[in-house]
């Protein structure tokens, strides 16, 4: 049996990215001590344990850094197959996201972000092929 696919729980750590993908933008955390862009969101900076986090829009430019297909349907809606992509952004971090391209992705791909609805005025990245980076 499936049920609906729950919409993102919305916690402080990551409300800034949530509110960026609203307006078409990629926000990532960056900490203000390193300068290192990471991901997932946190209140301290993985590289130096600092508090000194901050958010900026990321180019939302990057590369496959690997993905896998789905074929049993989880949620009401999902269309399967269906692709889930982990992008290595030009800036760093590691994103786990859906794919966008019409074909399966190729590892070492470069990708750029687009972002769809996905109900409630909630709208997520997701990536597919883009212009080398």
């Amino acid at each position: 049996m499936t049920t609906a696919r729950p919409l993102p729980l919305r916690y402080p750590e990551d409300a800034e990215h949530l509110d960026g993908a609203a307006r078409g933008e990629l926000r990532v955390p960056v900490c203000g001590s390193c300068g290192e862009a990471f991901w997932p969101p946190s209140p301290v900076c993985p590289r130096d344990f600092r508090r000194d986090v901050g958010w900026a829009t990321d180019a939302g430019t990057g590369r496959v850094h690997s993905w896998v297909r789905f074929h049993k349907r989880y949620f009401e809606g999902d269309g399967v197959p269906y692709v889930v992509v982990q992008v290595r952004l030009d800036s760093g971090p590691n994103l786990t996201t859906t794919w966008t391209g019409p074909d399966d992705p190729v590892l070492g791909e470069p990708v750029t972000v687009s972002f769809r609805e996905v109900g409630d005025g909630v709208w997520l990245p997701e990536f597919g092929p883009g212009e080398q980076a």
